[in-house]
């Protein structure tokens, strides 16, 4: 009986654990160029620095800036502060909260939010990329 409570203690504190998120990865993502793939199928660009994300749709053109706050080194909330798209304005000062779920080192991280949009919840990939892979693609 008592080997078994043990294994089972043992057990359920080693998926904890490993559950959780290692947040000292997340830091590589705080500043930098990135990649995303949106509803439609578009890529995005982004680049993050200090207070700000900016992000360019590299096939319709919408540029959008946003404010980041990083809540933890794994959550942050960003607002959209600006866009040059009209349908997107209506979106300005909400805030949406994204949780990093799944770093991939340099690669890039898996992601989830709640979107202040028709769909809810989303879950995504940001791509991390060089600065000469963003300014190419730009």
């Amino acid at each position: 009986m008592k080997q078994s409570t043990l294994l089972f203690i043992t057990v359920l504190i080693s998926n904890v654990l490993f559950a959780q998120v290692d947040s000292s990865a997340c830091i590589n993502y705080h500043k930098g160029y990135f990649s995303y793939t949106d509803s439609m199928g578009y890529v995005v660009l982004v680049q993050r620095r200090n207070k700000y994300q900016y992000e360019k749709n590299i096939f319709t053109k919408v540029k959008r800036q946003l404010k980041i706050k990083w809540i933890s080194d794994c959550t942050y909330h960003i607002t959209q502060t600006m866009t040059n798209s009209k349908a997107q304005r209506k979106y300005n000062y909400n805030i949406t909260k994204v949780f990093i779920e799944k770093p991939d080192g340099n690669k890039g991280y898996g992601y989830s939010c709640g979107c202040p949009d028709e769909k809810g919840k989303d879950k995504g990939y940001m791509k991390q990329l060089s600065k000469k892979e963003f300014f190419d693609l730009y």
